[in-house]
């Protein structure tokens, strides 16, 4: 059986920057990955080219369950099961908690038929937003916005889960929290889910496989327990003045 999703010969110029340099790799249903990274080594380019945002250069091939996804639109993507959060939250200013996360649902194939009203709720539920379903979005707290994005994203019912940095900007509890729902929807729903985060302790508790980048390139591939005593690795985080978390307890 082939993976879920298969990268080849994926690259990306901005002008006279490689941003995304021969990505290769696959993730298997059920995986929990984590793409490891400083600042600059093209993670969220990464996803952008994986989600239609941006188109790769000629020559790349990107498929999902066996289906390429190359010239695909982003919300013809998230409707064949990709989901995804930004960096930065997004949400839909002018509008209730709920609406926001019935906006999630209507792209997708979910929206057909379905008691929206009552998904977002159980969604909300989740997530732990219980209480907030009329609340004005953009009154929200920072890591109450990170759930919410969550809930967005579950809402289509997605194969594959992109997450970019849902971790940051948020307290200690927080993240112990939000780690807790990403395992729990990954057990309870076999979703599979890739996971870009700096919070490296965090990062490394809670995925199974990790991909490490740098420069726009992929330089280590394994278990966090290899990837934190990879030299390339140990170059990349420790020679720039960063820590890699070196004794990961993952649970994925």
């Amino acid at each position: 059986m082939s993976a879920l999703l298969e990268v080849s010969d994926l690259n990306k110029h901005f002008g006279g920057l490689h941003a995304v340099k021969n990505v290769a790799l696959s993730v298997e249903r059920g995986e929990i990955v984590g793409v490891l990274g400083p600042n600059g080594a093209g993670k969220t380019t990464l996803y952008n080219l994986l989600t239609g945002f941006i188109a790769p250069d000629a020559g790349a091939r990107i498929t999902f369950e066996g289906r390429s996804l190359l010239g695909l639109a982003p919300h013809r993507i998230a409707r064949l099961g990709i989901s995804r959060t930004f960096q930065l939250c997004r949400p839909f200013v002018g509008m209730s908690v709920l609406e926001n996360v019935i906006v999630g649902a209507l792209g997708s194939e979910l929206g057909r038929g379905t008691d929206l009203d009552a998904l977002a709720q159980a969604l909300l539920g989740r997530v732990g937003l219980t209480g907030k379903e009329q609340v004005p979005v953009e009154v929200l707290s920072y890591g109450d916005q990170r759930r919410l994005e969550i809930a967005r994203a579950l809402a289509a019912k997605p194969k594959l889960l992109l997450l970019d940095e849902p971790f940051a900007g948020l307290g200690s509890g927080e993240i112990e929290d939000l780690s807790m729902l990403i395992r729990q929807v990954h057990a309870d729903e076999g979703l599979t889910v890739i996971l870009i985060e700096h919070k490296l302790r965090e990062f490394m508790r809670l995925v199974g496989r990790v991909i490490a980048l740098d420069f726009g390139e992929v330089i280590a591939q394994g278990s966090p327990e290899d990837i934190v005593r990879h030299p390339a690795v140990i170059e990349a985080y420790i020679g720039r003045g960063n820590e890699v978390e070196t004794e990961p307890t993952h649970a994925a």
